[in-house]
């Protein structure tokens, strides 16, 4: 993995860099923000891949890619596309199912034990 460009934007809390990678096969947007978040000391979920590019038949990849300062920055800036959007949904509807859950289960158990 080698840096070709990198540019600190302070206005927008980010880094923006290009990175060339050699590999076999095209690399996954996951294995490669795993390994930008080892190089720059950052968390996955800070980064942000845009782009994977090649040229037919070679083995060299070009990654753009945003690495931000922070959580809040990168939910502040980046925009939401509708599948994440329902993808938080659902996560959200499922947490508040099992909240409810729990809460039934305590109400059982707490007559029992004064009983």
């Amino acid at each position: 993995m080698s840096l070709v460009k990198e540019f600190d934007n302070k206005l927008l809390h980010r880094k923006e860099v290009v990175i060339k990678l050699n590999r076999e096969k095209t690399p996954s947007k996951i294995d490669v923000a795993k390994e930008i978040a080892k190089d720059f000391k950052s968390s996955e979920e800070n980064i942000i891949i845009e782009k994977i590019d090649s040229k037919f038949g070679k083995k060299e990849f070009t990654v753009y890619a945003k690495v931000y300062n922070d959580s809040q920055s990168k939910d502040k800036y980046e925009t939401v596309t509708r599948k994440e959007k329902k993808k938080r949904l659902e996560e959200a509807k499922k947490m508040e199912e099992e909240k409810k859950k729990q809460a039934a289960q305590e109400k059982k158990e707490t007559p029992e034990a004064t009983e």
